[in-house]
């Protein structure tokens, strides 16, 4: 949808990331209108864990989006990494666990000012050089004045899609939290939660199967973990946490005991 340059802000000297539509883009009112949903959802929210939006213009007839240029990778490529590592330590499966949490304060922060992001997975959260997880790609975002169903499109990625999302309801913070819980299973497992060969099975799996247990999967892991993924993956949305502040305050404590029991391991 967009393309991505390297740039120097004049007015600052900075090092900036210049996003424009792509040339099959540039043409579609329905992939503008996301280019520009980005730009309005991201550049109204000032958080450590959410990329900063520097400015958006336009220039010889094309709009830019200026923002924070990261160095790092994604969560993905580290999931990926680990997984070709074999590594399943304590202190791997803490550490992105804390890059998860960081990810939670940004998104919550953005709850509070209105805005879904509804593409919450490990590919849109960056983490920089120095340990920082960022949130990214705010294209599917529910801007606060906007209430709109999805009306049969699929909104977001389907991996990652509550199942309010699937039937097209109304949502609300909530379908985050549940790709959260699928972004947390994971990093814990490096498999997700549900699987499926083709589109339509992949949505069943979502819509009426269990994921495996988590320490049916890694039995080193802590209890409370399993039961927190469990809460954050309840397909009756009344069921999960409501606010991830919650979800954060039960991770926490458990992510530190993880942190301490592998550095003495």
């Amino acid at each position: 949808m967009t393309v991505d340059y390297r740039a120097d802000d004049p007015a600052t000297g900075r090092a900036v990331v210049l996003t424009v539509p792509s040339p099959n883009s540039a043409d579609s009112p329905e992939l503008l209108a996301r280019f520009y949903r980005e730009a309005r959802a991201a550049g109204a929210l000032q958080h450590p864990n959410i990329v900063a939006i520097y400015d958006l213009g336009v220039d010889r007839g094309s709009p830019f989006i200026a923002r924070e240029l990261l160095e790092g990778t994604t969560l993905e490529k580290i999931i990926e990494r680990e997984n070709a590592a074999g590594s399943k330590s304590l202190q791997s499966a803490a550490t992105m666990l804390d890059y998860v949490v960081q990810a939670c304060r940004g998104l919550a922060y953005a709850h509070e000012r209105g805005v879904i992001h509804r593409d919450v997975r490990p590919g849109t959260i960056f983490v920089t050089s120095r340990g920082i997880a960022k949130l990214t790609n705010f294209a599917q975002a529910r801007l606060p004045d906007r209430y709109t169903r999805s009306q049969g499109v699929l909104v977001g990625t389907v991996d990652y899609m509550s199942p309010e999302l699937i039937c097209g309801d109304r949502v609300d913070g909530r379908a985050d939290i549940w790709a959260i819980g699928c972004t947390l299973y994971e990093v814990l497992t490096y498999s997700r939660p549900f699987q499926g060969d083709t589109l339509t099975n992949w949505m069943f799996a979502i819509m009426s199967q269990d994921p495996k247990p988590l320490r049916e999967l890694r039995p080193d892991l802590p209890a409370e973990l399993e039961e927190a993924v469990r809460r954050a993956l309840k397909k009756d949305r009344s069921e999960r946490y409501n606010r991830l502040e919650k979800l954060i305050a039960d991770l926490e404590p458990v992510v530190a005991r993880m942190q301490g029991a592998g550095s003495t391991s």
